[in-house]
């Protein structure tokens, strides 16, 4: 019986399965795009304002073009950019470059303190340039700011789901 009824359950929520929602990125003369889908945040400064926004996309409409936004309907004209993480791998090799620099100025410190080791200029050399190379990484990398225009626009999408049987 429970068998059933899990089947019975199963079958019901897959038919009541209507769309999968998203909003896109296009670029223009591009083939891939960028994808933000329902249940994600999005980072976007509207027109005529300086201030930036994160929301979580709560819903799209394709047909009006309406992103509800923390569930309220923004139109996708209305935004005027959008801002992008990079790959956390390039923001990671900041963080561990900053890492290395402390640990090789700490290390040495520790060396000269209890040990016969003397601080150098090439101590200093090394752990300031991975401080400076990893700070400078992890900023330069941080996010990349993305404004709509002609070049590169946001929209709406919805793609039905269709079973075939």
């Amino acid at each position: 019986m429970r068998l059933l009824l899990f089947f019975l359950v199963c079958l019901w929520s897959a038919t009541a399965v209507s769309a999968q929602k998203f909003i896109q990125l296009e670029k223009a003369n591009r083939a891939r795009t960028t994808k933000f889908y329902v249940g994600q945040e999005l980072t976007y400064r509207l027109k005529g304002e300086k201030e930036w926004h994160t929301s979580t996309i709560t819903n799209a409409q394709m047909d009006s073009q309406l992103v509800a936004l923390d569930l309220k309907p923004i139109r996708v004209a209305e935004i005027d950019a959008i801002r992008l993480q990079y790959p956390t791998l390039l923001r990671k090799a900041g963080s561990g470059l900053m890492i290395f620099g402390a640990s090789w100025a700490g290390f040495s410190l520790i060396g000269a303190a209890f040990d016969n080791y003397e601080l150098t200029a090439s101590t200093a050399i090394v752990s300031g340039t991975g401080l400076v190379s990893g700070f400078l990484l992890h900023q330069i990398f941080k996010n990349k700011n993305v404004k709509l225009g002609t070049r590169k626009r946001l929209r709406a999408v919805e793609i039905p789901v269709t079973f075939q049987r």
